[in-house]
């Protein structure tokens, strides 16, 4: 359906949003499809992502905080949903102690599980020192990354030992 026929069914279309409408086969620089057509023949990527950059204490530690948020995420609807499911969630604490192997593998799965959680704690307090603007110099970012780490890294075992 085109846009002026959706602005004229809808009565919040802009004029300002029917303006930056493009789809993706225009190329508004002139020569960009000869440019990539060029590069799919040489067998050349897009762009090189990850293929060339050497992983960096940054760029590792971005990528985890995403990936533990997302394990929050996950944690969270999954313990609602053991809320909502038949026995209720006592019930499949429960089972989890019957199936339980040993002492220390029940500590290592602990460690395992918790430290995302505490991880990705820990390290929005260093997001948030960031949103008042300190910490961004090269050698203070690696110095609060390792710091992270290492106090995720202590704090997720002393609370495994606690519980």
């Amino acid at each position: 359906m085109k846009l002026a026929r959706l602005c004229t069914l809808s009565t919040r279309c802009t004029a300002l949003s029917a303006r930056h409408l493009t789809t993706t086969s225009e190329y508004k620089v002139k020569g960009t499809e000869e440019f990539f057509s060029k590069q799919a023949v040489l067998g050349r990527p897009m762009s090189p992502h990850l293929t060339i950059y050497k992983p960096q204490l940054t760029s590792m530690l971005s990528i985890s905080h995403r990936a533990s948020g997302v394990g929050w995420g996950v944690a969270i609807y999954g313990g609602a949903l053991l809320t909502v499911l038949p026995g209720g969630f006592s019930h499949y604490v429960h089972l989890a102690e019957q199936i339980a192997p040993g002492a220390g593998v029940i500590v290592l799965l602990k460690s395992i599980v918790l430290l995302p959680f505490v991880y990705h704690t820990v390290n929005g307090f260093r997001h948030l020192a960031w949103d008042m603007g300190k910490g961004f110099k090269i050698g203070e970012v690696y110095k609060s990354g390792w710091s992270t780490v290492a106090v995720s890294v202590a704090l997720s075992l002393l609370i495994v030992s606690l519980l």
